[in-house]
């Protein structure tokens, strides 16, 4: 990312501010918890998509990248980045808050946000650690 990218989409925007200032990085990531992510996935029983959004309730398998020592899982803030992504690959795909999404991964997967785009963000499993930690709810003594 440049000085001159053009922020897409809010979460672009609070990414870029972050970056270009670190006192922005709680507001890149609290604006990542609350957005609406995009994780193709591939429903169970089927080898290739159809571009059908999935819920929750059905069984399906996420795609899962090499990354570094381990598994990474790509998300997208929009249908488009990821279609635009999928370079001619049909997927499956379900739409969820990122904060629920960061309680039903597994603590030793990264997320790759926004792949192949100029607002492509790592979020490694140590960041994803501290994240999970920050939403725990704090009861009253």
């Amino acid at each position: 990312m440049t000085k001159e990218s053009k922020p897409e989409t809010p979460l672009d925007e609070a990414l870029k501010s972050a970056l270009a200032d670190p006192k922005f990085a709680n507001f890149f990531y609290d604006t990542f918890l609350n957005t609406i992510i995009v994780m193709p996935v591939r429903k169970e029983g089927t080898k290739h998509g159809d571009w059908t959004e999935l819920n929750l309730k059905d069984r399906f398998f996420p795609l899962f990248l090499s990354f570094e020592n381990g598994r990474a899982v790509p998300v997208f803030d929009s249908i488009e980045r990821l279609q635009t992504w999928s370079q001619n690959q049909n997927f499956d795909y379900i739409k969820i808050k990122a904060h629920v999404l960061l309680k039903l991964l597994d603590s030793s997967m990264a997320i790759v946000l926004n792949c192949g785009t100029e607002f492509e963000y790592v979020l490694t499993v140590e960041i994803l650690d501290l994240l999970r930690n920050s939403m725990r709810p704090i009861t009253p003594a």
